[in-house]
């Protein structure tokens, strides 16, 4: 286990197991779908209309008002017949109890956390299971960021977090399926190049292309980010970010500059206000850097940012679990779509174009200057050091900066 783990991380690929999609695959539907009652409401009617088979995997899965609701949905699946497999991640779910967990076993659903403390996947140090997914009957799928939790939904007092998931129909969802069996049941052999065609689908004017992708660093696999930055070093118009935790690495930060040296137009929407103050305010330390670099800087104020996604001149689009930090890089697996569809692109745009006008706040040099005492900006440099410092810990290694 020693062994592949130091593989893993000095970049051997003769260890991995875990693959995302190598073609992109032409979905019946793709649509886009917000935190709250969009995405619960839809979340209710796929349990309720499944009929086989269904796979249900998260990081956060809070036994709230809204958690119960999913449960009581996924007991009368398996009333029903359907064979349900529930897979929630044991340090983000810690408080999913031994009571709830006795029920759903006792209704006949598949259930167990990822990596517990006692256990032979708690070996890689760390490694969580942060993605979101369900698949239904092998051909409905929702894959995203968002958790399961009241404040992912809509409540009186507070606007629900601001974070998207892909609803997708179509052959392409058996990959989900497989990858999600394959995760449940800690399965080491790889299968899931048999779920896709082998052969690339044109990109046609109006097509719905989608294709899977994986990071699980760990295991060998880097696709997630290869994607973000393989779009960064293409792109010729515009790019728009919406991140959460945002913490990028040298070198992300270096493409970020060289393109926008090259005329591209990069909009970036952030956490006004986040869960995690400490992550906010090393991200903050980077805004002189990226304000300098022409990078167009908006803040989230209406609730907590959780959503990660990138648009790329208005072509391609990733959206999924992947947050541009040294956690989802190296630690976490992470599950997003890729997305060649000029329809969802347009409406996604239309979208973050309606809350950058009505619901952030533009962040220029002369305004960011005079929020900045020396104490605050020691504050930040602090937590950006304290956060570089975790990288190289948690990695066993120091990047070199590109």
């Amino acid at each position: 286990m020693f062994i592949y783990y130091y593989l893993s991380l000095t970049g051997h690929k003769l260890l991995s197991y875990y693959y995302g999609m190598k073609n992109y695959s032409r979905a019946e539907t793709i649509e886009l779908v917000f935190s709250g009652t969009n995405y619960f409401q839809l979340l209710e009617t796929i349990i309720e209309q499944c009929r086989t088979v269904l796979h249900l995997q998260t990081y956060i899965f809070e036994t709230d008002t809204t958690g119960l609701r999913i449960i009581e949905a996924l007991k009368h699946a398996s009333k029903k017949g359907v064979k349900v497999y529930l897979l929630v991640d044991a340090f983000g779910s810690n408080s999913f109890s031994k009571k709830v967990s006795a029920e759903l076993k006792a209704c006949g659903i598949h259930f167990r956390k990822f990596s517990p403390l006692f256990s032979t996947e708690n070996i890689y140090f760390g490694r969580r299971l942060h993605y979101k997914v369900v698949v239904a009957d092998r051909r409905t799928a929702l894959i995203g960021g968002i958790n399961i939790a009241d404040k992912y939904n809509e409540s009186t007092k507070t606007d629900p977090w601001l974070d998207y998931a892909v609803l997708t129909k179509g052959s392409a969802c058996e990959y989900l399926h497989g990858l999600c069996e394959k995760t449940f049941h800690k399965q080491k052999k790889n299968l899931l190049f048999n779920t896709e065609s082998k052969t690339p689908v044109q990109n046609q004017e109006g097509s719905k292309l989608l294709r899977f992708r994986l990071n699980d660093f760990i295991k060998g696999s880097n696709e997630i980010h290869q994607g973000y930055k393989e779009a960064l070093i293409s792109a010729t118009h515009n790019v728009t970010i919406i991140a959460s935790y945002f913490l990028p690495g040298h070198g992300f930060r270096k493409l970020l500059a060289n393109a926008s040296a090259r005329g591209v137009k990069i909009r970036i929407i952030l956490a006004g206000q986040s869960d995690v103050y400490s992550v906010r305010l090393a991200g903050n330390y980077l805004y002189d850097f990226l304000l300098r670099n022409n990078i167009q800087l908006y803040e989230w104020t209406n609730s907590v940012l959780h959503g990660k996604a990138m648009l790329v001149d208005d072509q391609w689009a990733t959206i999924g679990s992947y947050n541009l930090n040294f956690l989802s890089h190296y630690i976490s697996v992470e599950l997003n779509a890729e997305i060649r569809d000029k329809a969802f692109i347009r409406t996604f745009t239309d979208h973050l174009d309606n809350i950058i006008n009505s619901s952030c706040n533009a962040v220029d040099l002369k305004n960011h200057a005079r929020k900045i005492n020396p104490f605050n900006k020691f504050l930040m440099w602090l937590a950006y050091i304290f956060f570089r410092t975790l990288m190289n810990l948690t990695v066993n290694r120091k990047r070199k900066r590109r």
